[in-house]
Parts: C-alpha cells; sequence; structure tokens
C-alpha cells in the first residue's frame, strides 16, 4: 500500500496543479468549503496575530484573514495552487513556500498565534510528523484548527483507512480516536465536531470531517 513519499506526493502534487485553475469553482460544487467552517470558530479571528494555513491552496482562508495587521504565511505542496494564490491583490505580502507536510515545515518553532490545516491531512500518510511540526511552529497558548477524514462517511458507511483516490493519489482517513493518538504531548484538544464534508461526486458519496481546535500547552 505504501509507497516512498516522493512517488506518493509527487501524484498527489500533479493532481493538484491540474486542477489549480478550476479549484475555487469546483469547492462551491463540492460543498465543504473551509471558509465557511472557519467562520464557525471565532477564536481564530483576532486582529495583530501571526496566521500560518497549510495546504493554503489558491488562498481562499488566507484572503479571510488579511488585513487587520496580521502577519500572513502559507505553505502548499502544489507549486500551481501557490501561483494562484499569488495572483490574489490581497495577499501581495503573504510569505508563499512550497513544502511537504510530512517533512520539516520551513518556519521557526514557536512563531504563529494561529495555524491552520483544512481539507489536507487526509494526503497525509504519516500524520505523526505533520501533528508534530504543527505543534512546534505553534506559540504556547496559540490555537490551531485542522481536518481530518473520516473512516465512514456521511451515510455511515465504511470505506476503510486508505484509497487510491480516482486512481490517482492515495488518501488516508481516521477515526478521531485514531487522530487522538497521533496527537503529540503538548497539544490540548479543545474542541471537535463531525461535519459533513464534501461530494465525491465521481464515486457517489459524501465524506464527513472531524474538524478539531487544539491549544499548545504551555511548559
Amino acid at each position: 500500500m505504501s509507497k516512498p513519499i516522493e512517488k506518493r506526493e509527487a501524484a498527489t502534487k500533479a493532481f493538484f496543479n491540474e486542477m489549480a485553475s478550476t479549484y475555487d469553482a469546483d469547492v462551491q460544487v463540492l460543498g465543504w468549503d473551509p471558509v465557511e467552517v472557519v467562520k464557525l470558530w471565532p477564536f481564530m479571528i483576532f486582529p495583530g496575530e501571526s496566521y500560518l494555513d497549510v495546504g493554503c491552496g489558491t488562498g481562499a482562508l488566507l484572503s479571510f484573514f488579511s488585513g487587520a495587521q496580521r502577519k500572513l504565511s502559507a505553505m502548499d505542496l502544489s507549486t500551481e495552487m501557490i501561483a494562484q494564490a499569488r495572483r490574489r491583490e490581497d495577499l501581495k505580502q503573504v510569505d508563499f513556500v512550497q513544502g511537504s507536510a510530512e517533512a520539516i515545515w520551513p518556519f521557526p518553532t514557536d512563531e504563529f498565534d494561529k495555524v491552520t490545516c483544512l481539507a489536507m491531512l487526509e494526503f497525509v500518510e504519516h500524520l505523526d510528523v505533520a501533528l508534530d511540526e504543527l505543534l512546534r511552529v505553534m506559540k504556547p497558548g496559540g490555537r490551531a484548527l485542522f481536518s481530518v477524514e473520516d473512516r465512514i462517511d456521511w451515510l455511515d458507511t465504511d470505506r476503510g483507512g486508505y484509497e487510491l483516490r480516482y486512481g490517482e493519489f492515495p488518501l488516508w482517513r481516521r477515526s478521531l480516536e485514531e487522530v487522538k493518538l497521533y496527537l503529540p504531548p503538548g497539544a490540548k484538544i479543545v474542541k471537535s465536531e463531525r461535519q459533513r464534508g464534501y461530494e465525491v461526486t465521481e464515486l457517489g458519496f459524501t465524506t464527513a470531517y472531524h474538524v478539531i481546535e487544539i491549544e499548545k500547552e504551555y511548559t
């Protein structure tokens, strides 16, 4: 099942590079919009904070957070997604980097007040590595909001923990209990919510997400 990380990520990157030009319109059709999710978590919206979006895509969340003297940073595996995000007029000052969530993130330790990582951890095999890095770059007392696709879809069908989506790229699903096992010491779950996800129209089902808020505890 598992392939070397370079091959796995190359397949994922190629898929999202190809869909970058239509991604914003696709999100409206698929029915799960990270911007709308964040609006339900008002703790995320404070002025003057440093904010990182991992899996930034075309920059919709960054645009939502732009202004209010916020320092914005972003990372994505797809170079074409980043290119689309750079075209947004309100994101000219964003620090964009291309990188893998399964490697050392190119940001300092204790750097960010808020971090989002939405609709992308299902493409990460080594969730423990990604969550370790997520916690590392957060300031003590900082908060993060991330999502993980559930093994059970919205209509209660168990779809297993692994899939080769569209026969092109690998995708992993986890239960909430599994996610808790991957959380590093110092990550405190503040709130979790199971939500209806996006429609996989070609395959005829709707996903479900665990949306999880964590806080980095003071040591």
